[in-house]
């Protein structure tokens, strides 16, 4: 039996040319940590995720590791519980559970590497071109409506939908989404990210309402994700569509979202909910309840898993500069074709990466 010999991490530390602002939240620059698993036979597959300011490469080291390695390097979900029964006490949900999805992926990787195919194709879930949404502009105080409509425009053709994110203004908002609604190509959805930025749903409801006629393929995100039934209260008053689950690790949070809220889409995170193996156990049961489900940013894994595609722009943009570091992986071109090479197909620039031995 081959079996999983290290796991070796990084961290990168990536500044962002302006602050960008989403809900609550402001972000200055983009850490990522990442991981390097090696099987005893020289396999090797990797992941990577947003830190999010949290000592991934730590919690990885500490609390995952140890009960990944030895593990059947051709059998991820046994794997995969090793890791949960070993940090049960402190990683069913949380940064450990995130830990866990990072070390996931990476053994998914391997599994398909040694057998020799494209992880999608190990899944099972064909290479059909993925629904796709680009994540397009975050606009602020200092950008008038006409210039983020603009930059959406620009690269709007060609993608299922495009997302920008809320700016706590309802004029500006209403002048921008007008805009929109009005250029935007007819087969490409509008799609607003609040991310969790409002506290309840009267709150919500009384900024949408100055906000016009908004023609959104969904609402994102509008409060925390624990509050189904004040999601569900924000769909049936605003007639909007909503769809709710970034960066959500605990499974039956995002099951009361589709049972109580009664979301038109599911926003799934594969790093925070655990990896690939408890991704497809939550892909599995959305899809029986007719639940579209969305992937949360890391199209080079989500693209195998048959959901929904979100990406930033390819290249150098100011809002992400994950693209600019991965190596191979699918390809986009409004829709997203997973990769035919082996496993998922990608690598990290060993310039941004530097591996270190846990």
């Amino acid at each position: 039996m081959t079996t999983i010999a290290r796991i070796d991490t990084a961290t990168a530390v990536l500044p962002l040319p302006a602050p960008l602002q989403l809900g609550a939240m402001t972000v200055v620059r983009r850490e990522y940590s990442a991981v390097q698993v090696t099987a005893d036979d020289g396999t090797t597959g990797m992941a990577y995720c947003l830190s999010r300011e949290a000592p991934m490469a730590e919690i990885v080291g500490r609390l995952v590791a140890p009960h990944a390695v030895g593990a059947d390097a051709d059998d991820p979900a046994a794997a995969w519980e090793r890791m949960l029964r070993g940090s049960a006490i402190v990683g069913r949900v949380g940064l450990v559970r995130r830990a866990m999805g990072l070390v996931d992926i990476a053994l998914w990787d391997i599994a398909a590497r040694r057998a020799g195919m494209p992880l999608w194709k190990l899944l099972g879930t064909g290479d059909a071109p993925r629904e796709s949404m680009l994540v397009a502009a975050y606009p602020s105080a200092d950008r008038a409506p006409r210039e983020v409509a603009d930059e959406v425009l620009a690269q709007a053709a060609g993608w299922t939908n495009v997302k920008i994110s809320r700016i706590p203004d309802p004029a500006y908002m209403h002048e921008l989404l007008a805009t929109l609604n009005a250029e935007l190509p007819a087969d490409t959805g509008l799609v607003v990210d609040v991310g969790f930025g409002w506290p309840d749903a009267d709150t919500a409801l009384a900024e949408i309402a100055q906000w016009g006629d908004p023609q959104l393929a969904w609402l994102e995100d509008p409060l925390l994700p624990e509050d189904a039934a004040g999601v569900a209260r924000i769909r049936r008053e605003s007639g909007l569509a909503v769809a709710v689950g970034d960066e959500v690790t605990d499974p039956a949070v995002l099951k009361a979202l589709v049972e109580v809220g009664g979301v038109e889409a599911l926003r799934l995170d594969v790093v925070a909910i655990g990896g690939v193996t408890p991704a497809r156990e939550m892909i599995a049961w959305a899809t029986e309840r007719g639940v579209p489900v969305s992937g949360h940013v890391y199209p080079e894994v989500t693209a195998h898993l048959g959901i929904g595609v979100e990406t930033f722009a390819r290249g150098i943009n100011p809002y992400d500069p994950a693209p600019s570091f991965i190596l191979g992986g699918p390809s986009f071109e409004g829709l997203v074709r997973p990769t035919d090479a082996t496993g998922l197909g990608f690598a990290l620039d060993p310039a941004v990466f530097r591996f270190e031995r846990d």
